[in-house]
């Protein structure tokens, strides 16, 4: 039987990056795009003119609605940069901006996108040292109270699945995670009762209507809703809107094992003794960043039912030979976006290359990069493989591709 859960303390809530939410700042052309401008004005106040330029760009080239460029009074590290200091890559300080290491690593594409929300997945605690109070953190730790909220999640839908119906379960809703998920943590309830309980809710036999409020101020549902968000927007689930947004799903395509979330680093982000090297290595040991890429490939598959036609276009324009490789053979070839479709890329060539299919997954996952300039830039990951030393390190684009689509990929994936 399923008991309602308690309230550890009245003000307990799951608030991860800022007290006033702006979830675009989540979507990773603007999160990564506004790092790399930070990485390139280091050492330099956030109130430099320079930087509000570069921004400007940031948010034309993006599309993004958020104001990225505001007054000295309301700059945008000064009252958003929990964004970027809450997630590890900015350090915590209220002067000139300095990345952590692993913020510097993230910004030149020697950590990919892929393995950073991996990191995060992992590394990700509430309450996290670096945007709660020194008030909070104490109330949590009179608690005894300590959880890491993605992995969390994404513990609960592969319970879901396992145990209560299948993948057509593997969903949660803002509403569950808000009513039922966020409530029973502060109960220090384990993955499997918090799915026992979406389960039983959704059939039926569990009532919540008396359970406690987690969220009782005005932002709090956006605060919670966040980390459905991040899970989303790096790939390790699919956004499902719907006309309510507390009953957007946020699904799981493929199964996740337990222990690809847990930790496999003693290190932190969060401490003041960041061991970079130490937490990426784990992480390219586990399967985490390959689980990401094969969900966020999942889930281009069935958002593109038209790829068809775009794949008839590139391998004519390419002639069918791989780009990077040469090789010809139609059965290992792929059409690859530059400027992805979920990004308002165009299905056209001059958006498009021809890639063998493990060198297209190389590229989407941005272990491989291309300058405008034909330049190729490496992971660290693929640097280390023997496999791939064979690659060039300079290509000759074709002429019908637009320059323009390389650069802003290379700005903002």
């Amino acid at each position: 039987m399923i008991t309602a859960p308690i309230k550890p303390f009245p003000t307990y809530k799951w608030r991860w990056l800022s007290y006033a939410p702006t979830e675009s700042l989540l979507n990773p052309p603007v999160f990564l795009g506004v790092l790399r401008v930070l990485a390139r004005h280091e050492d330099q106040a956030p109130s430099n003119p320079a930087i509000a330029k570069e921004l400007a760009k940031v948010k034309s080239e993006t599309g993004t609605r958020v104001d990225l460029v505001r007054t000295p009074e309301r700059n945008l590290i000064r009252n958003s940069g929990q964004y970027w200091k809450g997630t590890g890559l900015l350090l915590p300080d209220r002067g000139d901006i300095h990345l952590t290491p692993l913020g510097r690593n993230v910004a030149q594409g020697k950590v990919t996108q892929g393995e950073f929300a991996a990191i995060i997945v992992q590394q990700t605690v509430l309450p996290n040292p670096w945007t709660y109070s020194k008030q909070e953190v104490a109330k949590w730790q009179a608690a005894g109270l300590e959880i890491r909220p993605l992995s969390l999640i994404l513990e609960v839908l592969e319970m879901l699945a396992r145990k209560h119906g299948g993948m057509s379960t593997a969903y949660i809703t803002p509403w569950e995670l808000i009513r039922i998920c966020i409530p029973l943590a502060g109960s220090k309830a384990q993955a499997s009762l918090i799915a026992e309980a979406i389960a039983a809710q959704r059939a039926g036999k569990l009532d919540v209507t008396a359970w406690p409020d987690c969220t009782p101020e005005s932002n709090d549902h956006r605060l919670a809703k966040e980390f459905l968000l991040f899970l989303a927007n790096f790939g390790l689930c699919r956004h499902i809107q719907k006309d309510n947004s507390l009953e957007d799903v946020y699904r799981l395509d493929e199964l996740y094992d337990v222990d690809a979330v847990a930790p496999g680093s003693t290190a932190s982000i969060f401490t003041g003794q960041m061991n970079t090297d130490a937490i990426v290595e784990a992480i390219r040991h586990s399967p985490l960043p390959s689980i990401i890429e094969r969900q966020r490939t999942l889930t281009t598959v069935l958002a593109r039912p038209g790829q068809s036609r775009f794949r008839e276009l590139v391998f004519k324009a390419y002639s069918n030979h791989c780009l990077l490789t040469g090789d010809s053979m139609g059965e290992i070839l792929e059409a690859a976006h530059i400027i992805p479709v979920t990004h308002k890329g165009a299905d056209t060539p001059d958006n498009g290359i021809c890639l063998r299919v493990d060198i297209h997954r190389l590229f989407d996952s941005n272990n491989i990069r291309i300058k405008a300039t034909g330049e190729l830039q490496f992971s660290d990951a693929l640097r280390a493989s023997k496999n791939y030393s064979f690659l060039p390190h300079k290509i000759k684009l074709p002429s019908f591709v637009k320059p323009a689509n390389i650069t802003w990929r290379d700005n903002y994936l």
